[in-house]
């Protein structure tokens, strides 16, 4: 979208004035709060989102851009406040307005002056938003959450590898070698630029677990570690500079941490080459939904420049806080879903990578027209029904595991992964002359117990032996409807999969 930034002071005073009167339309203070805190009805307070756009000139932007970036900013201070009562009518009238899904939100302009606040704008950040206060309102009396999933955001030191300078080089892989440092921006104010783009996804974790399950983040900095990166390009179109083995960051977390963590957030010092010429403007994959080092549990991955600037297919220059607040949860619950559709196959919402790209596989019920409309149908449709549910499907640490009350006679048995694919994902963990795995393609290789740190070691005869996923079978316990652990096998993790067993 190309905009004059001057705008006559007449019109600009016009358009104030009209957002003003939005404002005041929407200024009723229901009753009904998350705390005791109340606001004077009738006074139209600061609006961040004029400030942060009028220095655009707010003319250039349609009426229902500066709405949606009003209400979600508003909505989300009211909020963080105890007004919940109020935050539900002001996000209600905004989409009283402008429905869900309709058509106008894709057809507002998604990078105007180099700005991004997600695509649609806000929309995302509203949605998950609604869902937050919806809940809360429902239940006012609601206390803590019963349980908390352990997020460890770790922060990797350096990366490196070689960086191509033209696109001769990134297809043919080659370049010059460069060691890259971790923005130091992820580390100012105690992290503060990490934790601001997590705000939204903590208590959107509470909503959709229905008040059961909260994220206690904690940041670990790893300033030694040096994390090989590599940059190429997949199926000869897509750029990719991203870490060439993820897992190799888990011997270097501490052994505490890794019992005690259920989510993972690795962030690493980016590898895109965008200060060359060749790659200005390119979008390059740095990241997605990976595996963490407790079987199952989901790993966000993601460059570190991806929080403090705007890669070239979103935008331009360096984030603002408002732009992150807007935006990143829309990453983020992009990423998360990824990890809820492959721990809850049995709803088949993601048969094929990100299905929900095409209206045609969206199931029959789901209503809605974008990617956070079938997240939504998602959680409310299939999740909050599943078996187990989320606050237990979502627990992954280990600490407190009675490891001891695990025998080598439980670890025998026939195993599945899920879903099944080929004959690999069967097998059998059997003692003969040794322990072994031997799977129904008739390939096997010995096991050594380890069953004190609740593990099964590969070697050297094992395939994927030299990995951190390779090299053990991890022991997974059953968990109660909380996310408890039990004192039962339930199967092993490996290769970023879980098996069950589910025989002698």
């Amino acid at each position: 979208m190309r905009a004059n930034h001057r705008v006559a002071g007449s019109c600009r005073r016009l358009v104030r004035a009209c957002l003003t009167a939005v404002w005041l339309a929407t200024a009723v203070v229901p009753a009904q709060t998350r705390g005791t805190t109340q606001r004077t009805p009738g006074l139209a307070p600061f609006d961040p989102a004029v400030a942060f756009l009028e220095r655009y000139g707010l003319a250039n932007f349609p009426t229902q851009y500066v709405e949606a970036l009003s209400t979600f900013l508003r909505a989300e201070q009211q909020f963080e406040v105890g007004n919940v009562g109020y935050a539900k009518s002001i996000l209600d009238a905004l989409w009283a307005r402008y429905p869900v899904a309709a058509p106008s939100w894709g057809a507002l302009p998604t990078r105007p002056f180099g700005i991004f606040i997600g695509s649609p704008p806000a929309y995302y950040g509203l949605r998950m938003l609604s869902d937050v206060v919806d809940w809360h309102v429902a239940h006012p009396n609601a206390g803590p959450p019963l349980r908390s999933a352990r997020l460890t955001v770790v922060l990797v030191g350096w990366s490196a590898g070689i960086e191509p300078r033209t696109l001769s080089e990134l297809t043919q892989g080659t370049g010059v070698p460069v060691a890259h440092a971790l923005d130091p921006a992820l580390l100012a104010n105690n992290s503060a630029v990490i934790h601001e783009s997590l705000e939204l996804l903590r208590h959107y974790v509470v909503a959709i677990t229905q008040g059961k399950l909260a994220l206690d983040v904690r940041v670990r900095h790893l300033p030694s570690v040096f994390l090989p990166v590599s940059a190429g390009v997949h199926s000869g179109s897509t750029y990719f500079a991203q870490p060439s083995d993820p897992s190799m960051v888990w011997s270097s977390v501490t052994p505490q941490d890794q019992v005690d963590t259920d989510w993972w957030w690795v962030i690493y010092p980016s590898h895109v080459p965008e200060q060359y010429p060749a790659f200005a403007n390119a979008e390059f994959i740095t990241g997605g939904m990976g595996a963490g080092p407790n079987a199952g549990s989901p790993m966000f991955l993601i460059d570190d420049r991806w929080l403090v600037r705007k890669p070239p297919h979103l935008g331009s220059g360096v984030y603002s806080s408002v732009e992150r607040r807007a935006y990143l949860p829309q990453w983020l619950q992009h990423e998360l879903f990824h990890h809820l559709f492959r721990t809850w196959p049995q709803f088949g919402l993601e048969n094929t990578p990100h299905q929900w790209f095409n209206p045609a596989l969206w199931p029959a019920d789901f209503v809605g027209r974008y990617e956070t409309d079938y997240f939504h149908e998602a959680v409310y449709k299939r999740l909050q029904g599943a078996s187990p549910a989320l606050v237990a499907g979502l627990r992954y640490a280990t600490t407190g595991a009675q490891w001891n009350a695990i025998s080598l006679t439980d670890v025998l048995g026939a195993y599945q992964h899920s879903p099944v694919q080929n004959a690999w994902h069967l097998g059998r963990i059997q003692l003969g002359p040794q322990l072994e795995w031997r799977n129904q393609a008739g390939v096997r290789w010995n096991l050594q117990a380890d069953l004190a740190n609740g593990q099964l070691l590969t070697g050297p005869d094992c395939p994927y032996f030299g990995s951190w996923s390779g090299n053990r079978f991890q022991l997974v316990l059953r968990r109660d409807a909380l996310g408890d652990l039990l004192p039962v096998l339930y199967g092993f993790g490996f290769g970023n999969g879980i098996y069950e067993r589910t025989g002698p």
